[in-house]
């Protein structure tokens, strides 16, 4: 099992569409997903209500360890609209995140977290465990300061627990043209100056990814005849998530070779 957890101390920065677009590509491709939301404003909860989903609220499922957890993950995703492939959990109490993390280890391909866009407790706990940490953002001069402080919040959790954090910053909600902005092309150098990993897939600003929340879809589920320019959209999301997956294979080879 992988997680992934989408990480900004700003609100904004396309966060949950990023996690979102991911978990629909990866249900696509028959993986098993768990979202593990501990947004308080439950975008995704919201999301997985309004298609008729089972979500799972920690503040009202207490459980008394992992077991417990993955049973009732298993039994929410058979009774959900994607035959089984994808479970929400809203994680209202975070003393026991780890459970449910654990838990859905035993089911899930994959584990995406999506925390509230600020610092907390909740970020700095998902992240410890994390196997990678996707920190989005858009393309403004306050949101590439704001990544400085995300990763600054990152770089503590490493010291903390004795494990760096693997991270990746993803440019979201840039211009769809072939031509790069100046305003992109600007800070994606500085971040790249500052040593700073950078994923070289952009998650353009498209009515597809919000079409994701105005119909309550997967990008696989939206229909062409109501969403503009779907197909670059989809093939946008296919590049961001095949690129997701390559980094976590190579992080996974570097621990093998280092064990």
């Amino acid at each position: 099992m992988a997680l992934v957890l989408f990480a900004n101390t700003k609100g904004g920065s396309g966060k949950t569409t990023a996690a979102l677009v991911l978990a629909g590509e990866l249900v696509k491709h028959k993986a098993k997903v768990v979202l593990l939301e501990g947004d308080p404003n439950r975008p995704m909860m919201n999301w997985a209500t309004a298609r008729g989903m089972t979500v799972l609220e920690t503040s009202k499922l207490r459980v008394s360890s992992p077991a417990d957890a993955a049973r009732l993950i298993e039994d929410a995703a058979v009774a959900d609209a994607d035959g089984g492939r994808l479970a929400v959990v809203h994680d209202d109490d975070q003393e026991g995140v780890f459970d449910w993390i654990e838990g859905a280890a035993s089911w899930a391909h994959f584990v995406i977290a999506d925390p509230e866009g600020s610092p907390n407790e909740w970020l700095t706990q998902v992240a410890s465990q994390a196997d990678l940490v996707i920190i989005p953002f858009a393309p403004s001069a306050l949101d590439a300061k704001q990544v400085s402080r995300t990763v600054g919040v990152l770089q503590k959790v490493g010291k903390l627990s004795r494990r760096a954090v693997n991270y990746r910053i993803l440019l979201t909600r840039a211009g769809a043209g072939a031509v790069m902005t100046r305003d992109e092309r600007e800070i994606r150098q500085s971040l790249e100056k500052n040593g700073l990993p950078l994923m070289q897939t952009t998650l353009c600003e498209r009515p597809a990814y919000r079409g994701l929340f105005k119909l309550d879809a997967t990008i696989g589920e939206l229909p062409e005849a109501r969403i503009n320019g779907l197909d670059a959209a989809r093939r946008n999301a296919a590049q961001y998530v095949s690129e997701v997956l390559a980094v976590l294979k190579e992080s996974k080879q570097k621990q093998t070779e280092a064990a």
